[in-house]
Parts: C-alpha cells; sequence; structure tokens
C-alpha cells in the first residue's frame, strides 16, 4: 500500500546502520527524509560486523544484498569451540541458512556498509549534528549541538545505545551494566587457508572471544573480560600487551591475531543493554534500532534487529497516513522478537562470561551434547521470522522451493 495523505516530513537521528537502512526503506518508498548524523564526517574506523542471515534477507529486498557480499566476506561454516579449540558445535550454514533461506553470514568492516548504504541514498546525509534534546512529542522539536532547531511531522530515534532522542519517549532510562569489557579491533594479517571463510567463537573461563575474516588479509576479532586488562587504561600500549598475555594460549589463529593489533585500534566498551521499554513511540517520536533495545552481543543481533526495525517501521509509515497506527503496527511487529532476542542475548552473556572453571567445561560439554536437529531448528525459527512485507516473504518462499537441491 502506498501511503496516502500529505508526504510526511520524517527527519532521522541517527546516521549509523539503522538510521541509514530507515532512510533507504523510506526513499524506496516515496518519501524523503533527512538524517542527521553527529559524527563530521564518515571515515573508514569502527571494527567488523557479522550480518546474520536474517538482515541479508532485509537487504535483498532492499536490493543491497549483492553488494554487501562482494565488499564482504560469505562465510563458508561458523563454529564454537572450548579453550582447548575442540570444536563444541558447528552452524553448518549450507544446510540450514543458505539451503532453506539462500543466505548465510556475510562478515563485512562496518564502514563498507555504511558506504554503501550511503551510495544507495539520494538524500544527503547532514553531519556535524549532534542532538542534543527534543522538546514535545507530539509536535517534535530537535535540539542540536550547533543550536539548529528543526520541527519535522515525524521523528525517528535512530541515535544509538545512548540516544539522546530516547527521553521524549521514555524519559530517564538508565544503561544496564553486567560485569564486563569488550574489546574490538580489526588486525591486519596474513590468515591461515582454512581460516578465510570462517567466523568462529571461543568460549572460555570468564572470557569469549572470536570473530571473522573481511578479507584474505584483515580479521575482525572481539573479546570479552571480566574487567579490563591493563592496570594503566590510559595508555594503548599496556591494553595491547595484556591482550597479548591474555589470550597467548588460546587456540589459533588468537594468539596471531592479538599479536598484531594496532594499539591504536582497540575499541575498549563496557558490557551494557537497554532495560526492555514500556513503549517504542509517543506522538510522533519513535525509536528503532540501538536506542529501543541496545542489546549485549553475544548473540550477534544488534545490527540485525536495527536492519529489521529499519524496514517494518518504513512500511508502517507508507502503509498508515495516521502517525499513531503506523507507530502501532510498527512495535506490535517488532518489539516481542527484539525484546526475545534481547533476554536470550543477556543468557548468553552469562553464560559466555561465566568464571567458574568447572561451570564452564559443564557449560561446554552440555552446548557439544545439544542435539544437533534442536540447534538447527532455532536458527531455522530465527530466520523465519524475520520481519519482512507478507509479499516479499511470498515470493522468497516461492523462490526458494524453485531453487535446486
Amino acid at each position: 500500500m502506498g501511503h496516502t495523505g500529505e508526504t510526511p516530513d520524517v527527519a532521522i537521528v541517527g546516521g549509523g546502520i539503522c538510521g541509514l537502512t530507515t532512510a533507504l526503506a523510506l526513499e524506496q518508498r516515496g518519501l524523503e527524509p533527512t538524517v542527521y548524523e553527529a559524527a563530521s564526517e564518515y571515515r573508514p574506523v569502527g571494527a567488523g560486523i557479522l550480518l546474520q542471515t536474517n538482515a541479508l534477507l532485509v537487504f535483498d529486498h532492499l536490493g543491497v544484498v549483492d553488494r554487501i557480499r562482494t565488499e564482504g566476506v560469505p562465510l563458508e561454516d561458523s563454529q564454537i569451540r572450548s579453550p582447548s579449540g575442540r570444536v563444541l558445535k558447528r552452524f553448518d550454514l549450507e544446510g540450514v541458512e543458505r539451503n532453506d533461506f539462500g543466505y548465510g553470514f556475510v562478515a563485512i568492516h562496518r564502514a563498507n556498509l555504511l558506504r554503501i548504504l550511503l551510495d544507495e541514498l539520494n538524500t544527503e546525509v547532514e553531519t556535524g549534528m549532534a542532538c542534543t534534546a527534543v522538546t514535545d512529542a507530539d509536535t517534535p522539536t530537535v535540539r542540536f549541538a550547533d543550536g539548529t532547531r528543526v520541527h519535522p511531522d515525524v521523528l525517528v530515534g535512530a541515535d544509538g545505545i545512548d540516544s539522546a532522542v530516547r527521553d521524549a519517549v521514555a524519559p530517564d532510562v538508565e544503561l544496564q551494566a553486567m560485569d564486563g569489557i569488550v574489546y574490538r579491533a580489526i588486525a591486519t594479517l596474513e590468515l591461515p587457508e582454512q581460516y578465510r571463510a570462517l567466523g568462529f567463537e571461543i568460549w572460555g573461563e570468564g572470557t569469549y572471544t572470536g570473530g571473522a575474516p573481511l578479507d584474505s588479509d584483515r580479521f575482525y576479532w572481539f573479546a570479552t573480560a571480566p574487567e579490563r586488562l591493563a592496570a594503566d587504561t590510559t595508555d594503548p600500549r599496556e591494553t595491547t600487551s595484556a591482550l597479548r598475555d591474555h589470550f597467548a594460549t588460546f587456540p589459533d589463529p588468537i594468539p596471531s591475531v592479538v599479536e598484531s593489533l594496532d594499539e591504536n585500534d582497540v575499541i575498549v566498551t563496557e558490557l551494557e543493554d537497554v532495560p526492555p521499554l514500556e513503549r517504542w513511540y509517543r506522538g510522533s517520536v519513535v525509536l528503532a534500532g540501538d536506542a529501543a533495545h541496545g542489546m549485549l552481543p553475544f548473540a550477534g543481533q544488534g545490527a540485525a534487529q536495527a536492519i529489521e526495525d529499519a524496514l517494518a517501521l518504513a512500511h508502517s509509515i507508507d502503509a498508515h497516513a495516521d502517525r499513531s497506527a503506523a507507530f502501532a503496527t510498527y512495535e506490535s511487529e517488532r518489539k516481542p522478537r527484539a525484546d526475545r532476542i534481547r533476554s536470550e542475548s543477556e543468557r548468553l552473556g552469562r553464560l559466555g562470561t561465566m568464571q567458574s572453571s568447572i561451570g564452564c567445561r559443564a557449560r561446554n560439554l552440555a552446548f557439544e551434547l545439544l542435539p544437533d536437529a534442536l540447534f538447527r531448528r532455532v536458527r531455522r525459527r530465527r530466520v523465519s521470522d524475520t520481519w519482512l512485507p507478507e509479499a516479499a516473504i511470498e515470493e522468497h518462499d516461492a523462490s526458494t522451493r524453485a531453487a535446486p537441491d
């Protein structure tokens, strides 16, 4: 259904993956959103991202999946391993995700994904626009740090886990912290052949680490630790030195990956998430992505859920002339799934960061003994529940049935 009545003036605060995907989905429905990004420019910095199948189905619908697959690395497989290197579970992406849905997982540099989305957009993103406050959710005024004010008909808060827009919908939300620190970086090294299309996680004692290749000589690495490993947290050299010591005995290729880290490229963040919100919208203001449901990284679904939000929200804004009906439909279609996956990420986080050696051995053994059929069924359900417009689901089902075995 096309949008009816006057075309609303839509402002999107936040020009990350969620904001740009929302803008692209709106443009494809004939709207002309304006995106406001706090950063002064898009630079090739940051870490990698592993796009799971549900994210790729949305990008397929938006017509950008082929370019993402070309610029990223489609993984041949993904594994969960023990600290001794024993494989606890193989994902068998060929047998489940690719066979049933057409796509496995793709690892890509976050900056490359943003560039692809920017290239697809007609609108110019206004950079250097840090939102400081939103007043009156019914007829919102957005204030920016440089003194600019805008008065859109619809305001989308896609400004991340520390969202300023969120206060207009759910005031005084305090992020929830889990004990632990996240380290992320892109390592430059010549990867052995067997790791050039393999993603993996290693579940250790108090530490969860892994990553995926971004090309033949770059690897996206992440790890958690119970506390900051360096005594002097202001010195990046101390951080990389402490990381090398900590991961020296982990299975390949982790020691060589950590050894090759550039001390200035390690991103260090707390483990935090957004508590479940009662609502995702108020008046003319609606939240998407991490602003609505910022989650811990353990299910690998933070970006994917934001990408699903983007398509569902754009579709609802287009399909309903009445703003409240559009937002209520979007919230009812997306909130239960996002909240469920957010809770799953939290449970996995407690398992992944467990500090008892006996508990960790029991956890790894239990996961190794988990029936493969159950593991596959859970993953199929995850992808089957991807939010897509109904016509797109029917079209995809037909093409999957027609595909050769």
